[in-house]
């Protein structure tokens, strides 16, 4: 980190809003991705939910991601990610206070997805991204990996408390200390946010800006966002929606498994406390993959190394299906599986170096809406199989060759003609 401050320069804005970044990633993970399979058994339990009712909660969640997320894009793409942060955190936090007073299902999933969930979408993963593309050129890689790696940070701390809290005081006392740390942290330092380094006098990656330069910056503040392809543009292209459909199965994939983690621990004949730890060890692991592969993505094609880290995924899995149900069992999978979830930044880092910055937020949106289509399929599927056959044996097996087909994607996936390095605009 040191080297790259002296070429970008001390005095560098960019490295402290992708801290910024990581901070809320962690929060929005700890507290809300990673975290949502420490309320499964417990609503369940307390609800008489089936496994497929209760996959619906969260399913309806990301539905309901995939439906805001183009639109979130949007307004990224013209008011900054900056307002969308602030709006986020003020909505996720609002809801997580007030998500306790639910009396059933009904009343759960609308808090949840209404309130909660449009709030993580608006200001959390979408606007950290929106900054690295703004912000970072030479450098994406190694600033997605760095914000990144916020994500695993969050599952290392903030989910194992939560567990605590859950395990010990409720689900309802897990969801009130959520909101309190959500509102009185992500809303402050969500406002020392930039949208430019315009903004501040500064250019892309640190580089000097001169008089003249910044003289025509002032003018059209929002320069940064005009290199690339328009959205209609990159719609148009064949690469793109390849990459839309790697993307897409990479999470369904990811959500199918960390929804129903605790119950399939359950399941192995683990305890259920065994939940939060297993999260702490895979988001352990994941600060070091998500950086390394972030650094190795400014050196190496990032969709060599996505594509090889699907692999790994697939053999995770297998093991963890058919290996004997052990604690060493268990830290090899979360090793393994970290090495996939190390690869997640990269694959957005590829949409800004496949069609540069102009629509990034939009494009992005986009293929959130679909991500959105299996990130609902797989986690209800899955816990369908289990009421029918009280097994997560096809289940697992399934998301295997999910991360193989994804695998394939992932390596089949080049930028589209002409590069965004030839014109800056489409």
């Amino acid at each position: 980190m040191k080297s790259i401050r002296k070429k970008t320069g001390p005095d560098f804005w960019g490295w402290r809003f992708v801290g910024i970044g990581a901070v809320l990633n962690g929060f929005a993970t700890g507290f809300f991705g990673r975290g949502s399979t420490l309320y499964f058994l417990p609503l369940s339990r307390e609800m008489g939910l089936t496994r497929t009712q209760t996959s619906l909660i969260f399913g309806a969640a990301t539905v309901e991601s995939g439906i805001q997320s183009p639109i979130t894009g949007y307004f990224i793409d013209r008011v900054g990610p900056r307002v969308m942060m602030i709006l986020g955190s003020l909505f996720s936090g609002i809801g997580f206070l007030i998500l306790p007073l639910s009396k059933g299902f009904i009343d759960f999933i609308l808090i949840y997805v209404a309130l909660i969930s449009v709030g993580m979408n608006a200001g959390f993963h979408n606007g950290a991204s929106a900054i690295v593309v703004r912000w970072f050129d030479k450098y994406r890689g190694r600033a997605f990996g760095y914000i990144s790696s916020g994500i695993a940070v969050g599952g290392l701390v903030l989910t194992p408390i939560l567990a605590v809290i859950i395990n010990n005081y409720g689900w309802r006392s897990g969801a009130l200390f959520s909101g309190v740390m959500i509102l009185i942290v992500c809303i402050p330092i969500s406002y020392l946010i930039k949208d430019s380094p315009f903004l501040v006098k500064q250019n892309v990656d640190g580089k000097r800006l001169d008089d003249s330069d910044s003289t025509a910056s002032r003018q059209r503040i929002g320069s940064i966002d005009e290199k690339g392809y328009s959205f209609s543009s990159a719609i148009s292209t064949v690469n793109y929606w390849i990459l839309a459909g790697a993307i897409a199965l990479r999470i369904s994939a990811q959500a199918g498994v960390m929804i129903h983690l605790v119950p399939i621990l359950v399941w192995k004949n683990f305890e259920e406390e065994l939940g939060g730890i297993t999260v702490a060890i895979i988001s352990a692991s994941a600060i070091f993959t998500r950086v390394l592969m972030g650094s190795l993505g400014d050196k190496v094609e990032k969709r060599i190394i996505v594509s090889l880290s699907m692999l790994v995924g697939m053999f995770a899995i297998l093991i963890f299906l058919f290996a004997p149900a052990t604690i060493w069992t268990v830290i090899i999978f979360s090793l393994l599986i970290s090495i996939t979830d190390g690869a997640a930044g990269l694959t957005w880092a590829m949409i800004g170096d496949f069609f540069g910055t102009k629509a990034f937020a939009t494009l992005r949106g986009l293929i959130n809406l679909i991500v959105s289509v299996g990130a609902f399929i797989v986690p209800v599927a899955m816990g369908r199989i289990y009421d029918v056959s009280n097994s997560y044996s096809i289940a697992l097996i399934s998301i295997s060759l999910i991360y193989l087909v994804t695998s394939v994607l992932f390596i089949g996936t080049l930028p589209p003609k002409p590069s965004i390095n030839s014109n800056n605009n489409y």
